[in-house]
């Protein structure tokens, strides 16, 4: 907090007010509403404001200096890949990149092994896409389509599609939760999925098991019109050929090899681009998709809607979304609501046992989502609320990053009343309720993060940070 003696103390009290009333006016504006969220959250960002600067006399200079201003530094690397993640996904479209994915995943689909093939497959197209919204309208509706042919019900089914999706959306390194979650952190991308590896990994395995015992009981066959259908669309529109796996070849073989994202990214998208120019775009046709998203015609409505996505502005709502989240963010962390608030937990509940600070930082992402239905919020708020903490007591951020994600990407969907949410029950077709209780992935996260925290298993100390941020 500044030292201006000018400045009233933000007490305790006046600290969960604030935050309750953020809480309220998105719950309100989303769910009672209808408001969009980047919208929304400027709201948020004028409330605060007004609060600081009228109740607490801070001025506005000293708020966006002290507190917007750094806060949206960090949080620059963040919004330039997401920036570039549109271009790449646009890009990727028409070179017949995700395409091939989808057409690949659909031929080797088996009645015993469907369920284990969905989860597989949609984890894999999140991990190359970094999408759990577009692995979900592109290989989870086609699997969806042929679940009804097999003894395998929707709700499991759509429960082992959004854990999937959401495996590479938390792992992957051109996912944007990911890069925020890292940003929130202030560490190093591959060092935050490396660490998640620890929590998500069980979580897999797990999930695997579970699919492939249910899944090897499915009786019937599949009908292979409406797969045989998508599988020629794509024949005709695209040349479908190994070569265009080179993108995402490079891109994970990069990632992997620790090389600096946003440059990743800018390799991902040159090797797309002359692979779009073979299947037919000219140069300047690319780069105009590139800016607004394809328009793809296959034959097949629903195909195309799933195809035609990507682009420069297909982003710039999710960048506008961390824009403004980060402005009141900021303006919490300047005047000490923050503080407040986690030292107050510190001190009556969290003390010095490493597990109650795991569990409070998850819980207070968990429940961040629940009450704004905003998976950004749920790593932003938590993340700068507890860093400090992490700090305090030598626990290497990473942790944090880790922890994150295991309480606020993959929670986010299983919440009814969240975009994630509504997105993936109307394109599935599967209430939220239903797939819940089978998307094992999006919960066994965090209850594998509290055991670790109470039991000190890859509770690194902080000493180990080599202190990167996202680049």
């Amino acid at each position: 907090m500044s030292n201006n003696t000018q400045h009233r103390e933000v007490s305790l009290s006046s600290a969960i007010g604030i935050f309750t009333t953020i809480l309220l006016i998105i719950m309100v504006g989303k769910l009672a509403l209808g408001f969009d969220t980047a919208i929304l959250l400027m709201i948020v960002a004028m409330f605060t404001s007004f609060v600081y600067v009228f109740c607490y006399k801070f001025t506005w200079n000293e708020l966006f200096e002290g507190g917007v201003v750094p806060m949206v530094a960090r949080a620059s690397g963040a919004m330039m890949i997401l920036l570039t993640v549109g271009p790449m996904i646009a890009v990727w479209m028409i070179s017949g990149t995700i395409p091939y994915i989808i057409y690949l995943g659909l031929k080797i689909l088996t009645p015993k092994t469907y369920l284990l093939a969905a989860f597989v497959l949609t984890a894999i197209s999140s991990t190359v896409t970094g999408t759990s919204w577009g692995t979900a309208a592109t290989f989870g509706v086609a699997l969806m389509g042929i679940a009804v042919g097999l003894d395998v019900s929707p709700a499991i089914a759509g429960g082992a599609i959004v854990a999937g999706s959401y495996f590479g959306d938390k792992l992957s390194p051109v996912s944007d939760t990911t890069v925020l979650a890292a940003a929130v952190a202030e560490v190093d991308v591959m060092d935050h999925i490396r660490s998640m590896l620890w929590t998500t990994t069980p979580a897999f395995l797990i999930s695997l098991i579970v699919y492939f015992l249910i899944g090897s009981k499915a009786s019937g066959s599949i009908d292979m019109g409406q797969i045989n259908d998508i599988l020629a669309a794509l024949d005709n529109t695209f040349k479908l050929t190994p070569i265009t796996l080179i993108p995402p070849a490079c891109l994970l073989g990069l990632a992997w090899m620790r090389k600096p994202t946003l440059p990743v990214l800018w390799v991902a998208i040159a090797t797309a681009i002359p692979l779009g120019m073979m299947q037919g775009y000219d140069i300047s046709k690319v780069i105009s998709i590139m800016a607004n998203g394809p328009h793809i015609s296959t034959g097949i409505e629903n195909i195309d809607k799933l195809l035609s996505r990507g682009g420069l502005s297909f982003m710039a709502g999710s960048v506008a979304v961390v824009f403004f989240a980060y402005i009141f963010a900021g303006e919490l962390e300047y005047s000490g609501t923050f503080k407040r608030i986690s030292s107050a937990l510190r001190d009556k509940f969290i003390q010095k046992n490493r597990g109650k600070l795991i569990l409070s930082t998850s819980l207070t992402g968990i429940m961040t989502g629940l009450g704004t239905g905003n998976s950004y919020l749920s790593e932003i708020v938590p993340g700068t609320m507890y860093k400090d903490l992490f700090d305090e007591m030598n626990i290497s951020r990473r942790v944090l990053s880790r922890t994150l994600e295991d309480s606020g990407t993959v929670v986010v969907p299983l919440i009814p009343w969240s975009a994630a949410g509504i997105y993936m029950s109307t394109v599935l077709g599967v209430p939220v309720f239903s797939y819940m209780p089978w998307a094992f992935l999006c919960y066994l996260g965090f209850i594998t993060a509290w055991i670790y925290g109470f039991t000190g298993i890859a509770i690194w100390p902080k000493d180990n940070d080599k202190k990167k941020v996202v680049r």
